[in-house]
């Protein structure tokens, strides 16, 4: 009975997904520049802003200047060491060390290499569609809002 046990366990232990270590994640993150995804991040924003200008009807200095309060808000007050670490944490969770070997492997590619060169401006580009085709369809979310406005007394 010890034996078969012991079998049991060494199966278990032997088929189960060993955790990624700080290191593997660190190596992934250095492989995919996480801190310039972030930044790439940032700039897949810019869209955003900039349909607020429009919508407040600003003008080209006025644009900037709301870029620029987004761009120092991102620069100086988002805590990027602790999004890293949450991050990081966030990975090892999800990942086992083989995934997160997997992963870096693919990012050293360089094809992997491409998609994190091309990545933001992707970004940017998906969000622009999302916007263009948000534009389009507000009339249609206008009309769903209405009743809700009306039921909740909201001009």
């Amino acid at each position: 009975m010890k034996k078969l046990v012991l079998i049991f366990f060494a199966l278990v232990l032997s088929t189960s997904n060993s955790y990624a270590s700080d290191s593997d994640v660190d190596e992934m993150f250095d492989v995919m520049h996480m801190e310039a995804q972030m930044n790439g991040g940032f700039e897949a924003m810019l869209p955003v802003i900039d349909e607020m200008a429009a919508q407040f009807n600003l003008d080209d200095a006025a644009k900037q200047e709301l870029r620029g309060i987004y761009r120092v808000w991102f620069d100086k007050d988002m805590d990027r060491a602790m999004m890293m670490r949450e991050m990081k944490e966030l990975y090892a969770a999800e990942f086992s060390k083989e995934e997160i070997e997997a992963i870096t492997q693919f990012y050293q590619t360089e094809v992997g290499q491409k998609f994190m060169k091309k990545g933001p401006q992707l970004m940017q580009l998906g969000a622009q569609i999302g916007i263009a085709e948000a534009k389009r369809k507000e009339p249609k979310l206008l009309e769903r809002l209405k009743p809700f406005f009306d039921k909740h007394n909201i001009k």
